[in-house]
């Protein structure tokens, strides 16, 4: 049994094996914190400050899944045509939370105060780029 300063705040007494295992807790600390703060990111999401291209942009079989994803999930508040209902208009150019692929994705999958719910658990990375694919169609020349 030792006796160890902790960082000027006391001592604490521990034996080898303790001792050994608590440094590689110490060592593996940073990337715990670190996988913590990305586990409520969903796969294919950037981490704040990261654009991210949609992979499904301007793929003609895309847009029509993303079609069939938009009328089953998201025309009930977003109307048929994208234009608005109890949902914000899609169509154009005014975006509440930023209109970047990147910005969509995320009011999508982790929802919005206000009335967007998260669809993260009922829809996976592809098809929430591809729903994005076919919003994009829509957009008012």
């Amino acid at each position: 049994m030792r006796t160890r300063k902790l960082f000027g705040y006391g001592t604490l007494r521990i034996g080898k094996a303790a001792g050994a295992v608590g440094f590689a807790g110490l060592l593996l600390l940073p990337l715990i914190t670190t996988a913590r703060l990305h586990a409520g990111t969903p796969a294919g999401a950037a981490p704040a400050g990261t654009e991210v291209k949609n992979p499904f942009a301007g793929k003609p079989e895309a847009v029509k899944e993303g079609e069939k994803i938009f009328d089953a999930r998201c025309a009930d508040c977003h109307g048929g045509d994208a234009m608005g209902q109890s949902g914000p208009d899609l169509t154009d150019e005014t975006w509440i939370y930023g209109g970047t692929d990147t910005d969509v994705f995320e009011t999508v999958a982790n929802g919005r105060k206000g009335g967007m719910p998260s669809w993260r658990s009922e829809l996976n990375k592809d098809d929430i780029w591809k729903a994005i694919a076919y919003i994009r169609s829509l957009r008012k020349k």
